[in-house]
């Protein structure tokens, strides 16, 4: 089992790998909006190599959660006001990303103990970014005027936000009992469907770079 979950983790690997490279490579004929989500993807990366680097090391990397839900829903708040182009969510927009990076730095301060896992700051921050894509969502089903859904890189990045998300919360959201009944089997479990999930997120990205937006 742990040989599967490692390879799935290194599959998720590869493929942010590959989508940070075809961001790079596609970047300036990319509309602003996919333009940060390029810089989701950096801030992926940094994560996973400051993550990865302590855990060799035996230190702990939880205190680097607060500062990654900070950093992209800031960015996918852009990504969306871009996207969505309403006036009335561009004037709240920096309001709502900035109340929630005040709350992810109070939190820290609050209970800065560098291995606790906060899942309520973690569902918090699933339950914006779901509310971010049902407006999305809301927005195509109003207009009508997508005809190929397959061809429209905002909803490539928005189903794997969605099951990237929800996914996660259900792992949040039952946290305190994984942790009560803890296991070195149920913790491979936990990680194979935590690295299954980025393994759809990253495909998602990468798919939604490469296609043409219809016009």
């Amino acid at each position: 089992m742990y040989f599967g979950t490692d390879n799935v983790l290194y599959l998720a690997y590869l493929i942010l790998a590959a989508g940070a490279i075809s961001y790079a490579v596609r970047f300036q004929y990319l509309p602003i909006n996919l333009r940060y989500v390029a810089g989701v993807l950096l801030l992926e990366i940094a994560t996973e190599v400051i993550g990865t680097t302590l855990a060799h090391y035996h230190r702990s990397n939880l205190f680097i959660g607060p500062i990654f839900a900070a950093g992209e829903l800031w960015l996918l708040a852009l990504v969306y006001d871009k996207t969505l182009r309403y006036p009335r969510f561009s004037r709240w927009r920096p309001w709502l990303a900035g109340a929630f990076v005040i709350y992810c730095a109070f939190d820290s301060l609050l209970t800065p103990e560098v291995a606790r896992f906060k899942p309520a700051l973690q569902l918090v921050e699933s339950a914006l970014i779901l509310g971010l894509v049902a407006l999305y969502f809301r927005k195509l089903l109003n207009e009508l005027r997508v005809t190929r859904l397959d061809l429209e890189p905002m909803f490539w990045v928005s189903i794997g936000l969605v099951i990237n998300h929800l996914g996660k919360s259900q792992i949040y959201l039952f946290s305190n009992f994984l942790l009560t009944h803890y296991s070195h089997q149920l913790n491979l479990n936990i990680w194979a469907i935590h690295a299954l999930l980025l393994v759809v997120l990253y495909s998602c990205y990468l798919v939604a770079v490469w296609i043409r937006p219809q016009n």
